[in-house]
C-alpha cells in the first residue's frame, strides 16, 4: 500500500492490525486520517488472506474526535467531508454515504470481523468509528462520549446506522443530547461495548486469532446474516438458507468437520 502517516497498518498472519497513529494529537481526526482510513479499508477488502481486523491506536487515547482546528476552519474540507468519496470501491460495495460516514460504515461493509480496542478518550468521531466495528473491547476506565453537541452539531458519521443495534435508543439520544462521558464499565452496562479488559488490545488480538481459526466462510456468513437489516421474517429465513447452502460441503466446511473429529487444528484455505 502507499505510505501512510496517520494510520499504521500491518499484517500478522491472517490478522490485520489498523492503528490510529497520531498520539501527539490524541489521535484526533483530520483530513489525512479520513483519507488513510478509506484507503486501508479498501486494501483489506481486496486481500482474501485477511480473516480478522484489530482496530486500535498508538498512545493513551483511542481518539479524541474531530480535529476542529484542522477541519472546521476550512470550508473546503467541510464540503469534502459531506460529499461522496471519489473513486471509492470497497470490493464489490460502493460508498454508502459521504466521506466521513464511509469511514465508519466501511468497517461494517468488510466481510471479515473487526474488533476495536479502546483506551483513554473515545470521543465523538472516534466513538462512531469504534461503533463501526463488530466488537468493542474497552479499558474499564476509558471515557466514551458522543461529543458533537458540545460543538453545536449532531453526530453525523453514520451513527444512526451503527449505534441503534448496540444501545437502546433512549440512552443513545441521552448521550448525544448531553455530550456526557461514560466510563468503559458504564458503557458495558449500556451495551455500548462488548466487554472490558485491562489490556484491550491484547484481548482484541486474542479474539481476532480465535476467529481467524474458524471457517472463514462461516465467520463471514455470520457477519452478513446479522448485519443485514430491514428484512421481513421470510426474507431473513431465506437469507439463512442461502448462506448455509453456500457453505455446506465446501472444502473449508468439510475440513472443519474432519479437524473436529480428529481433534486437531483445522487448516483452512
Amino acid at each position: 500500500m502507499s505510505d501512510t502517516t496517520r494510520i499504521a497498518f500491518e499484517r500478522s498472519g491472517h490478522i490485520a492490525i489498523v492503528r490510529l497513529n497520531r498520539p501527539e494529537k490524541m489521535n484526533a481526526l483530520d483530513m489525512q486520517t479520513f483519507n488513510e482510513i478509506l484507503q486501508i479499508q479498501q486494501e483489506i477488502a481486496s486481500d482474501p488472506k485477511i480473516r480478522a481486523v484489530v482496530l486500535t491506536a498508538t498512545g493513551d487515547n483511542f481518539c479524541a474526535g474531530l480535529d476542529i482546528q484542522g477541519v472546521m476552519t476550512d470550508p473546503n474540507a467541510v464540503e469534502t467531508l459531506l460529499s461522496q468519496p471519489e473513486d471509492y470501491q470497497l470490493a464489490s460495495a460502493k460508498a454508502l454515504g459521504n466521506y466521513v460516514q464511509q469511514v465508519v460504515v466501511g468497517w461494517q461493509q468488510l466481510k471479515v470481523p473487526v474488533i476495536a480496542a479502546l483506551n483513554g478518550y473515545v470521543f465523538g468521531g472516534g466513538l462512531q468509528i469504534a461503533l463501526g466495528a463488530d466488537f468493542r473491547i474497552a479499558h474499564p476506565e476509558s471515557q466514551l462520549s458522543v461529543m458533537e453537541i458540545r460543538w453545536g452539531i449532531i453526530p453525523d458519521m453514520g451513527i444512526s446506522v451503527v449505534a441503534p443495534s448496540v444501545i437502546a435508543r433512549d440512552q443513545l439520544k441521552l448521550m448525544a443530547m448531553t455530550g456526557d462521558r461514560v466510563s468503559g464499565e458504564k458503557a458495558l452496562q449500556l451495551g455500548l461495548v462488548t466487554e472490558t479488559e485491562d489490556n484491550p488490545e491484547e484481548k482484541a488480538r486474542e479474539l481476532a486469532n480465535t476467529l481467524s481459526l474458524r471457517n472463514p466462510q462461516a465467520v463471514q456468513g455470520i457477519k452478513h446474516l446479522f448485519n443485514t437489516d430491514n428484512l421481513s421474517p421470510s426474507e431473513s429465513l431465506a437469507l439463512e438458507e442461502k448462506l448455509q447452502r453456500g457453505i455446506l460441503f465446501s472444502p473449508n466446511q468439510i475440513e472443519a468437520v474432519q479437524a473436529n473429529l480428529q481433534k486437531r487444528d483445522p487448516e483452512f484455505k
